[in-house]
């Protein structure tokens, strides 16, 4: 978690963290974190990633927000600790490439994830881009599918 919140620091970008109270308490520079981003213990996902002022997602990297993230077009940085989560890393970073492993380092690592996602390091745009095509592919494939659910329901609901 320090960790974490000395990334956030050293990238000097507002942020929204979603951390448990309990957690927060535990934080030793919860002041600072408060002043540079915005703290909360819980939200819904969905929301915040699909709104438009959102560039990455930090993420462990658990099955499903890594969809999510995957479906909704945002880049990633990845610090997975266990069980699936460095599979679903691996996937983001080197098989979809939306996003950027990082490993333990001091908040260092977290601050160089967000600036290559957010495409300020070297030739890393690659990143948003393919975040951008996946989202596009992931709407034209998914829209189909929908549309023919939804007609399909409203033919059940007739007769």
């Amino acid at each position: 978690m320090e960790e974490i919140a000395k990334g956030l620091l050293l990238s000097g970008r507002p942020f929204l963290w979603v951390i448990p109270s309990v957690k927060q308490e535990k934080l030793s520079c919860i002041k600072q974190l408060k002043l540079a981003g915005k703290i909360v213990s819980c939200c819904s996902l969905l929301e915040v990633l699909r709104h438009p002022s959102v560039g990455c997602f930090v993420t462990h990297c658990e099955w499903i927000p890594a969809v999510e993230s995957l479906s909704i077009g945002v880049p990633v940085v990845a610090k997975p600790l266990c069980f699936d989560q460095e599979m679903n890393a691996k996937l983001m970073e080197e098989v979809w490439r939306t996003g950027v492993r990082v490993k333990i380092n001091e908040g260092f690592e977290i601050k160089r994830g967000i600036e290559m996602v957010m495409g300020e390091v070297g030739e890393n745009n690659y990143v948003r881009e393919n975040a951008r095509k996946w989202y596009n592919s992931w709407f034209c494939c998914s829209l189909p599918f929908f549309l023919s659910f939804l007609i399909m329901t409203c033919s059940l609901r007739k007769s």
